[in-house]
């Protein structure tokens, strides 16, 4: 089975063709802190897809990214949200990632006998990869004007508005913004402990392997190393590829401009 890694590489992400499959594990954990490993271990465990952020995006469907837009909005109706999720989680086996996790109680109504499993990482390093990654990332205006012309990722930078909103809300944070400093790892943790019944809430750390994932599932350790992804090295990756789909759209874009309007000086000319 092609990881879910391996599928954001190729730039596309297939829909399920099982559909049957449900929601077993709701990855809790706040992004950079390993969701890429963990969704590969779980496609591994659990035999089926795993929806991650990079889903979202890469599945080439505007009405995705739209709807995750409207569902992240603070003032979102909860049946509309609940509609969404078992729509477009339908034939998953999980679903990690920043996007998911500020939908958990959302998601813990909609899958109730679905596992809550929050990866977790020591504050410091969680900090700094992740303001390594938004140190890299263009200002939000900026950012809206570059995706543009974009099909799909032109609604990312409003979906990230609404994302931020939502959390900050959760974690009683004003104004609302993206993470500041590494406090917000710990607010994302005891929210989760206020919204999570205890005996559905649990911590991993990539760090310790097969064998404390395995026995939260209920599933034997499969003999071979844990999938160690290197979401610095990936994000980048993504971030290289999205990067050159700008410069190409904006080059047809720009091209074109600058050819209508020579053919409007020639034309002044021969008139």
């Amino acid at each position: 089975m092609t990881s879910m890694v391996e599928k954001l590489r190729s730039g596309a992400v297939p829909k399920p063709t099982n559909v049957s499959c449900k929601i077993k594990v709701i990855g809790s954990g706040f992004g950079r802190t390993g969701t890429m490993s963990m969704s590969v271990a779980l496609e591994r465990l659990l035999g089926g897809p795993v929806y991650h952020t990079g889903t979202i995006l890469f599945q080439d469907e505007e009405s995705t990214i739209k709807t995750w837009g409207q569902m992240l909005r603070a003032d979102a109706n909860p049946e509309f949200i609940y509609s969404s999720l078992t729509s477009l989680l339908a034939g998953y086996v999980a679903v990690t990632d920043t996007w998911g996790a500020a939908l958990t109680p959302e998601l813990l109504g909609a899958y109730p006998d679905a596992i809550v499993i929050c990866t977790i990482r020591e504050p410091d390093a969680w900090w700094k990869s992740w303001n390594d990654m938004m140190g890299r990332a263009a200002p939000p205006l900026v950012m809206k004007i570059m995706l543009w012309p974009l099909p799909v990722f032109r609604y990312f930078p409003w979906a990230l508005d609404a994302l931020w909103i939502r959390l900050c809300g959760h974690y009683r944070v004003s104004p609302p913004s993206p993470p500041t400093g590494k406090e917000f790892a710990q607010y994302h943790i005891d929210w989760l402990k206020r919204v999570v019944p205890p005996e559905r809430l649990n911590s991993f750390n990539v760090k310790e392997g097969w064998q404390p994932l395995c026995k939260l599932l209920n599933v034997p350790v499969p003999d071979e190393p844990f999938p160690k992804v290197n979401e610095q090295a990936a994000m980048k990756e993504l971030a290289e590829m999205l990067t050159r789909m700008v410069i190409l759209r904006w080059g047809v874009i720009i091209g074109g401009m600058i050819t209508g309007l020579l053919a409007v000086l020639l034309a002044g000319r021969v008139l």
